[in-house]
């Protein structure tokens, strides 16, 4: 998800709290301390994800990279946004969660996640 202060409730209530109450790490690259290069360890942590979660709220070409990486390693992924006009055209045809508020994704991402399976 792109780092920006708007979306600092979203990743920690929204996106955090369903992840770990699955059961799952949940890491964002800039709150993590670690030694090399930043793209390094994004694509490290994708390479070992169970599931990808990527917020494309505000169309960061960044987190589309990740997305594209992520597709191209076969990893699961969740796509959310919190308007369906902010996704670009490569990934509108791509089920996407859309999500109204903070307590919404919550619901949605916590549903989806029961949904994957076990050895994901």
């Amino acid at each position: 998800m792109p780092f920006a202060p708007e979306l600092d409730d979203v990743y920690h209530y929204g996106i955090a709290g369903p992840v770990k109450a699955a059961g799952l790490l949940c890491e964002r690259v800039d709150q993590a301390v670690f030694s090399g290069l930043i793209i390094e360890r994004i694509r490290e942590r994708i390479d070992s994800a169970r599931v990808v979660i990527a917020d494309l709220s505000l169309a960061n070409p960044n987190v589309y990279l990740e997305v594209g990486y992520a597709w191209g390693r076969a990893r699961p992924t969740i796509l959310v946004v919190r308007d369906v006009k902010e996704l670009r055209f490569d990934v509108q045809g791509t089920r996407c969660l859309a999500y109204q508020n903070i307590r919404h994704l919550e619901e949605l991402l916590t549903k989806e996640l029961a949904a994957l399976p076990a050895n994901g």
